[in-house]
């Protein structure tokens, strides 16, 4: 497949470039010319990005990655089609079997891609070490204090845990974030009451992220300014963005995107089932969601989630925070990818993943070539 005629974003900067992608890969960038029976897409002057990477994400289109592996591929299967190169399944509060019923999910698409679909980077644990006071819609019952026994009795044999979201100002967090760092996963705040100082002294011990980052957290105060406080001041930090106009103000995204910067946050869409489908109910981990205008919520009027796709998310970026594209295009691609050490992906250059994004002028989605 070769794509020609586009504006293509590469090493931070759009340019008008044609790319080849071969067995799932980039093969070429540049001036090509087609070869004798390759099918050719012409991009006509559209944008071509790289396939965006979701590293926090529960569900989409109706399955949700709490029910195991069929679930997971189905994920796989249509995110791929709204541009989504890799993503991070995301588990969220349930019984400790229950979880790790969800991770040999998880896993099982690890081991066995699902052909043609996104990538499967692997979890990200959204529970169960989290403050019930910013519970969200974390089931309470099941949450617990961090402890190493209590963290292996969910994961077991799983090696599939990439990321952990946990509160980093309960008892034996600061215990466990060291133990999760030199086991290779990686570690965010979130669902949490913590003080600045609880945040960086988490950072100190390996944390380096904020999940969604003013959502379910101490609020941003001037003389104590609170988990997002810490998690905007901190350069060792990345922040996880919900961009969709609901979770957060505009002048909200674009000071946290001021302050970061395209190498210092992530856009996440945090979806849960109801992406990709119309305004209706629809269930969170056993709780009813009621979705109207697009925002999802439980009966109580408790965000529960987003039905935020990525390229939505950027051009939000672009539309209502007025950031630049340049900054913005990094933040669902390279960035979330180097996050979690996802080489191959983020990128348009030779050997990455074969998957582009076609955005039009206006930055709306116009296709996906993979």
């Amino acid at each position: 497949m070769l794509v020609k005629h586009g504006m293509a974003f590469i090493g931070g900067a759009f340019v008008r470039a044609d790319v080849r992608i071969e067995d799932g890969r980039i093969a070429e960038v540049g001036e090509l010319a087609a070869r004798e029976g390759e099918e050719v897409r012409d991009a006509q002057g559209l944008y071509v990005l790289p396939g965006f990477v979701d590293i926090h994400i529960h569900a989409y289109g109706g399955a949700d990655c709490m029910r195991g592996e069929e679930d997971v591929r189905r994920m796989s299967d249509g995110l791929l089609r709204t541009g989504v190169a890799a993503f991070v399944p995301t588990t969220m509060s349930a019984w400790p079997e229950e979880t790790y019923q969800a991770l040999r999910g998880i896993q099982n698409v690890v081991d066995r891609p699902q052909p043609h679909g996104a990538a499967v980077l692997g979890a990200h644990m959204e529970a169960p070490f989290l403050a019930v006071q910013f519970k969200g819609a974390q089931l309470g019952e099941c949450l617990k204090e961090p402890s190493v026994p209590a963290y292996e009795e969910m994961v077991r044999e799983c090696t599939c845990v990439r990321m952990m979201t946990l509160a980093p100002e309960l008892p034996g967090a600061i215990e466990l974030i060291r133990y999760l760092t030199a086991h290779g996963v990686v570690t965010c705040a979130a669902h949490s009451m913590a003080k600045a100082e609880h945040v960086h002294a988490a950072a100190d011990a390996g944390l380096s992220q904020i999940t969604h980052l003013f959502n379910a957290q101490s609020p941003l105060h001037h003389r104590e300014p609170g988990v997002p406080g810490a998690g905007l001041a901190d350069d060792r930090i990345l922040v996880q963005v919900i961009a969709d106009g609901i979770h957060l103000h505009p002048d909200i995204l674009r000071l946290a995107a001021l302050c970061k910067g395209s190498k210092g946050m992530a856009l996440i869409s945090d979806s849960m089932e109801a992406a990709g489908l119309p305004d209706g109910q629809y269930d969170l981990g056993g709780q009813a969601v009621f979705v109207k205008d697009g925002a999802a919520r439980l009966a109580s009027g408790v965000l529960a989630g987003s039905t935020l796709l990525l390229h939505q998310a950027v051009r939000n970026m672009i539309t209502l925070a007025h950031m630049p594209p340049e900054t913005v295009i990094p933040m669902a691609t390279s960035t979330p990818a180097d996050s979690v050490g996802a080489k191959g992906y983020g990128r348009i250059e030779s050997g990455a993943a074969g998957v582009l994004v076609l955005m039009d002028r206006e930055w709306n989605f116009a296709g996906v070539v993979a």
